[in-house]
């Protein structure tokens, strides 16, 4: 069996679905440059094959982001730089995520008069998914795009915990990077909801997918948490500007529960051709709604550092 590092998995940007053509989609970033984002490839074409194929027609720059080691050096023999951004947690069902007694107490408490449910496609759960969101911890704020997917399509699936009464308190949906390794697209948590209630939501999707035969479940990545970098490179910037970046988006608090399944973590990059430029870097920050998180956290930072400070 080929280990994680062996393997060339698909980039964030592309999931698997049981299509006949591959659907790609392309995201403006600069007159001559573009962001590879929502692509999908049917099962029975390869990886490979499919690359070959789009990088000798494609014409311009372009961004791919998301990529393992493995799949980064394949792009640089195309004249792709490489950029280090985060690491990639990553569930084997081989092994035993949830030993630890703290680990197993909240998942207890979570499943406490709770369903595991889940959630076949329709438009009526497409909608009632997108309600659910305004409904979560993060849901009245601006709402990143295009790292992930966000909308309920009909290949992905939607895992919910609920109560007796249909009321949803948290949801995963997951694509396919291949027909035995999930991907994590999305993940809410209703505002005020028990505690565990996530813990349990992953242990239950765990065993589900085990009886199934997954041999990985990637739980998402967590950027900015390169610290072995130059601070004078295009990439050593990126990585200490984003942990700056904290107040807008807690990279730590998701790393911290991520890492408490003890996942195996892998290196995670962005791969662009001919190279990051400072314009191209703001229009990703444009086009993620990054820039509008953070003008939306700075009402709530700057009393707390004026304060601090003693102004």
């Amino acid at each position: 069996m080929q280990t994680l590092a062996e393997k060339f998995l698909l980039p964030f940007s592309i999931c698997r679905y049981h299509g006949k053509e591959p659907k790609i989609h392309f995201e403006n970033l600069s007159k001559n440059s573009t962001w590879l984002t929502f692509t999908r490839l049917p099962y029975n074409h390869d990886l490979i094959n499919f690359m070959d194929d789009l990088l000798e027609k494609k014409k311009g720059g372009i961004l791919i982001d998301g990529c393992n080691e493995r799949f980064a050096n394949y792009l640089a023999n195309y004249g792709f730089k490489i950029l280090s951004m985060g690491k990639e947690a990553v569930l084997n069902f081989h092994n035993d995520h949830f030993k630890k007694k703290s680990l197993k107490e909240l998942i207890k408490r979570g499943l406490r008069e709770k369903i595991f449910e889940e959630i076949s496609y329709s438009t009526e759960m497409r909608e009632r998914l997108n309600n659910f969101k305004a409904e979560c911890s993060h849901g009245k704020e601006p709402q990143l795009k295009y790292l992930f997917s966000g909308e309920f399509e009909s290949f992905f699936r939607l895992f919910v915990l609920k109560d007796e009464n249909d009321k949803w308190y948290g949801a995963f949906m997951l694509s396919n990077k291949e027909n035995n390794f999930a991907q994590t697209e999305l993940i809410l948590r209703r505002r005020n909801a028990p505690v565990g209630v996530m813990e349990a939501l992953i242990f239950s999707i765990f065993n589900r997918l085990k009886i199934e035969e997954y041999e990985f479940w990637s739980l998402g990545a967590v950027p900015f948490t390169v610290y072995d970098d130059k601070l004078l490179t295009m990439e050593g910037m990126i990585n200490f500007i984003g942990r700056r970046l904290r107040f807008a988006y807690n990279y730590k608090g998701l790393y911290y529960f991520k890492n408490k399944f003890s996942p195996t973590w892998i290196e995670y990059y962005f791969c662009i051709k001919p190279k990051l430029t400072f314009y191209v870097l703001i229009k990703v920050l444009i086009k993620t709604n990054l820039h509008k998180l953070i003008i939306n956290k700075l009402p709530v930072i700057l009393p707390f550092r004026i304060i601090n400070k003693g102004y």
